[in-house]
């Protein structure tokens, strides 16, 4: 069995960076918005080069998007292990899934940072960050797929149901909640998650029980 090969000193002088780069990025992120930050900024804060910083992410919406991928691969960690395979109903599942993305984004980024990562997605000034966004997007449709294609092999999905589609569009609807969520301060996730169970209720009503 080979064994796994050391982490050199430059790799960890590297890493070292881009946490530092990362973080100052996101104390910036917080107080001031994507528009008003420079790379400079960033660079000044995190004690590196703005050359340096240049050169791992390219611009600003870079640095950005490395944030939401971190934010994204553990966000992945923690659906494997309290989602997968314990909800029992498309209703369930969904909200559960919601309740930890909601949970994940506030504990990693705040709202103010989550509008910018937003904004950006979808203002199409930059397509690299918004071709980014959407395969992280991807990643997580994918978890309520198979999760989705569990259920249809256990009949809790009509067997007709085409897995793929409906994943995708209750990944939608919930990112849609997750849109208003984030949308204001002054709204708390358990109003949201009420508004999307009755949004999954009105789509998929449970069958009323037989005399």
């Amino acid at each position: 069995m080979s064994e796994a090969r050391p982490i050199s000193l430059r790799e960890r002088q590297k890493e070292d960076r881009r946490a530092r780069i990362t973080a100052a990025a996101r104390r910036l992120f917080v107080e001031a918005g994507l528009e008003k930050i420079t790379i400079e900024a960033i660079a000044e804060i995190a004690g590196v080069s703005s050359v340096t910083v240049y050169n791992y992410y390219g611009t600003k919406s870079g640095v950005l998007l490395a944030l939401v991928a971190e934010s994204d691969r553990e966000l992945l960690g923690t659906l494997a292990r309290d989602l997968i395979g314990k909800p029992q109903e498309v209703v369930d599942l969904v909200l559960r899934f919601f309740e930890i993305i909601c949970r994940h984004a506030l504990d990693h980024l705040d709202k103010a940072v989550w509008r910018q990562v937003i904004s950006a997605s979808v203002s199409g000034t930059e397509p690299r960050f918004g071709k980014s966004y959407h395969e992280l997007d991807n990643r997580l449709a994918n978890v309520l797929i198979r999760e989705v294609e569990r259920l249809k092999a256990i009949g809790k999905v009509p067997a007709t149901s085409d897995a793929t589609h409906l994943g995708w569009a209750l990944f939608n609807l919930q990112n849609a909640r997750f849109v208003e969520f984030i949308a204001s301060d002054d709204v708390h996730p358990n109003q949201i998650l009420r508004h999307l169970r009755n949004d999954l209720e009105a789509l998929m009503p449970r069958p009323a029980p037989r005399d």
